[in-house]
């Protein structure tokens, strides 16, 4: 009976102890709680997988390397607090067979083709006009993206593909002088690297955008700066100009251009010239509801020197065509099916052992953001 007793006290003692522990022990606070509590803080991400099915072995592609399968593109997630005076940081992480196309593509000491890859991570401070920002983020060139949800087509452009950066790392700041006009510095350290290139200088960019109207926004990029790529010279100065304009014809239908001019010095080699190349893609995109949107993209590039086909010294032109369709059953989900057709003068596209100069794929795919 005592020992009956003395158990029940026991635990009736622990339990008015830990009553009391958790009346006084500070609650840890939920993800929505720290988000509400912090105006500006953003979390957001997402998921996406495709299916793709080559007639060849994948060419002129950023991102589709699969000839008929099944591919996680990308998991992403960004983490940002931008407030519009002061200081702020954003990060985005991307996981995927598309991370590791990226990462591979910086050529930074120490790179591996890991399954991830830092897209964004900068540091920014904005007081009045002026925005500064430190470290890596996205490039100003291109009419098109990395993040799979902001495009209409899933494939990338032959100009984001051939011609366009990525990223950039280093410096830039940015003076808004209205709507209709931003202006845009920086020196960073080259197309996509992340550390300069062993013998090569910084490159400069410079840009301006705005929107002008609700019928018409722009923006225009220039970068200049020692590189190895486009072929020839290891520390051979690439130049690129890109141009974006968009006109919103109607609620629902609007129209996009993208103009590249891009040269290599030493295309070839020491004293061979200036290799150049100049592209143009034009974008159709229509949203018959608030569900189905269809789009059409054509692309025209003139290789005048080989420098975007990888055929140094010999003209070649690249054309393509993509129509599209997507279906967004929720606001968050959205399906999208594809048919491209890609052709070149020069017969670089492969099927099974007989060189080709057209190159067809379908693809679906699926985007969850969060």
């Amino acid at each position: 009976m005592k020992k009956h007793t003395l158990a029940v006290c026991l635990t009736a003692a622990f339990g008015a102890m830990a009553v009391a522990h958790a009346d006084t022990a500070p609650a840890v606070p939920s993800l929505a709680a720290v988000i509400g509590a912090t105006p500006g803080l953003s979390i957001t991400g997402y998921v996406a997988s495709t299916y793709t099915h080559f007639d060849t072995t994948p060419a002129l592609r950023q991102f589709d390397t699969t000839q008929n399968g099944f591919t996680l593109n990308q998991a992403s997630m960004t983490v940002s607090y931008l407030p519009t005076s002061g200081a702020g940081a954003a990060v985005t992480v991307v996981g995927g067979s598309d991370a590791q196309i990226l990462r591979a593509g910086e050529l930074s000491t120490g790179t591996t083709n890991g399954q991830f890859d830092v897209l964004n991570a900068y540091a920014q401070y904005a007081a009045g006009p002026w925005t500064l920002m430190a470290g890596k983020f996205s490039t100003l060139a291109g009419a098109e993206v990395v993040d799979p949800v902001s495009n209409n087509e899933i494939s990338r452009s032959l100009l984001f593909f051939g011609m366009e950066p990525i990223s950039h790392t280093g410096v830039r700041a940015a003076y808004t002088v209205g709507d209709a006009l931003t202006l845009t510095g920086g020196v960073n350290n080259g197309f996509n690297y992340t550390s300069t290139p062993a013998g090569t200088s910084k490159t400069i960019e410079l840009g301006a955008s705005g929107t002008p109207n609700k019928m018409f926004s722009y923006s225009a990029a220039f970068y200049s700066g020692d590189s190895p790529l486009f072929g020839g010279l290891m520390n051979g100065r690439v130049q690129l100009l890109d141009l974006v304009g968009t006109l919103n014809a109607t609620a629902a239908l609007n129209f996009v251009a993208n103009v590249d001019v891009l040269s290599k010095d030493g295309y070839k080699g020491a004293g061979t010239g200036t290799g150049k190349a100049t592209g143009l893609a034009l974008y159709a995109n229509y949203s018959v509801n608030d569900k189905v949107t269809l789009s059409a993209r054509g692309e025209y590039i003139d290789d005048k020197d080989g420098i975007v086909s990888n055929q140094a010294g010999q003209t070649n032109k690249l054309k393509e065509l993509t129509l599209a369709a997507s279906y967004a059953p929720l606001k968050s989900l959205k399906l999208t099916a594809e048919v491209r057709q890609d052709k070149s003068d020069v017969a670089m596209f492969v099927n099974g052992a007989t060189p080709s100069s057209n190159q067809t794929s379908v693809a679906v795919q699926a985007t969850y953001a969060f």
